[in-house]
């Protein structure tokens, strides 16, 4: 049986990304070996574009017009327009490793086949009088483990290898930015917010101003294939835990579990901002929040008890942090941390990072990427 594949084994040149505090400068190495330069019309330049209370009450007590949604936004239109370029390299390389991927699940398929072929070979009679019918089978069984070797190592060749150069002014406050993230993760309560809304404080007999809908969350550092680095970036996960944002050095990679799509968000276009929120905790009390005070479930104008509820008891209010980030293009989220300190550090990095970035004006390159030598 004859096998076809992809012929030839190319390897995806290395990009480096300089992160200045002149912008993002990306350099293709097309003088590697086996480098593709099918790929390169891609027409690199700068990357970045110089211009630019716990449960929720019953329905009769929402103010309308007062409803925010985060996690919305569609990931096709997120991207920065100076990362577009940057993004048709991805999506050219994720197409040859899905090509890649249908071909070893091919080639497994036929060595399965061709494993059975020379087991056969030897139980039946016409192996025992024809020693050419046992190599040939012996021969096809080597062949596929070849052809399987071989795709492997395409494989792990389709995959960009990014590495940051940065500078010293814009080294500092990116490693700030990840200390500050490292401590956020240990927040014993982490939340991601998918909805707001305010509320009518005397109908609902509450002290609160307004309600959220929220679930528990996880932050990690974390990487995906499709970028791959030396250095794990912090991940959160956005749009209600279909996607995960990524942050590399002057840019988030927003990605969807499904895989299907991606966007590039350069970092001096997120606006980030912080919060101090007074929360009334009617769920597990986080031990490494600060208790503020208490209030009644259900109380008077004044904050006394309401005593025509029977079963009405004391709920703690704790002091979080709240962070959100904002984008063009739909990309809208929210976060709470038990940790209220450790946010605004890490909101406070973000920004310090930012205002490095954004110094001076992005310069100019031509569009024609220089090779490496």
């Amino acid at each position: 049986m004859t096998s076809r594949f992809r012929g030839e084994l190319t390897v995806v040149p290395p990009v480096r990304i300089a992160v200045r505090r002149t912008g993002l400068e990306t350099t293709i190495d097309w003088n590697s070996r086996g480098a593709d330069r099918g790929l390169s019309n891609v027409g690199f330049g700068v990357i970045g574009d110089p211009r630019r209370a716990g449960p929720l009450p019953t329905e009769r007590y929402l103010i309308p017009g007062t409803r925010i949604d985060f996690g919305g936004g569609n990931v096709a239109t997120m991207t920065s327009s100076g990362l577009s370029q940057f993004k048709e390299l991805l999506l050219a390389t994720q197409a040859r490793e899905r090509e890649i991927r249908a071909d070893v699940k091919k080639a497994r398929m036929q060595h399965a086949i061709s494993w059975t072929a020379r087991a056969l070979a030897w139980t039946s009679l016409v192996s025992v009088v024809s020693k050419s019918v046992r190599t040939k089978a012996t021969q096809a069984v080597a062949l596929r483990k070849n052809e399987i070797s071989t795709l492997r190592d395409n494989l792990a060749a389709s995959r960009i290898s990014i590495s940051f150069d940065m500078e010293t002014a814009v080294a500092g406050p990116h490693l700030r930015m990840l200390s500050a993230f490292d401590g956020l993760a240990t927040s014993q309560g982490s939340w991601v917010l998918k909805m707001s809304q305010q509320i009518d404080r005397v109908r609902a007999r509450s002290m609160s101003n307004g309600v959220v809908d929220r679930q528990s969350t996880r932050l990690a550092r974390n990487s995906d294939p499709l970028v791959d680095t030396a250095d794990c970036p912090l991940a959160l996960p956005v749009q209600n835990g279909r996607s995960t944002a990524y942050f590399y050095p002057g840019f988030v990679l927003v990605i969807d579990a499904g895989r299907s799509d991606f966007a590039l968000i350069d970092l001096r276009e997120l606006d980030v901002s912080y919060s101090g929120v007074q929360f009334t905790e009617t769920e597990r009390t986080p031990g490494d929040a600060r208790l503020v005070g208490k209030v009644w479930a259900k109380s008077n104008k004044n904050g006394t008890r309401d005593r025509r509820f029977k079963d009405n008891r004391e709920l703690p209010v704790m002091l979080y942090g709240e962070m959100s980030l904002r984008a063009s293009g739909g990309f809208n989220e929210a976060f709470m941390f038990s940790r209220n300190e450790d946010c605004q550090a890490f909101v406070r990095a973000i920004q310090e990072l930012k205002r490095t970035l954004a110094s001076t004006p992005t310069t100019r390159v031509p569009d024609n990427p220089k090779a490496l030598t």
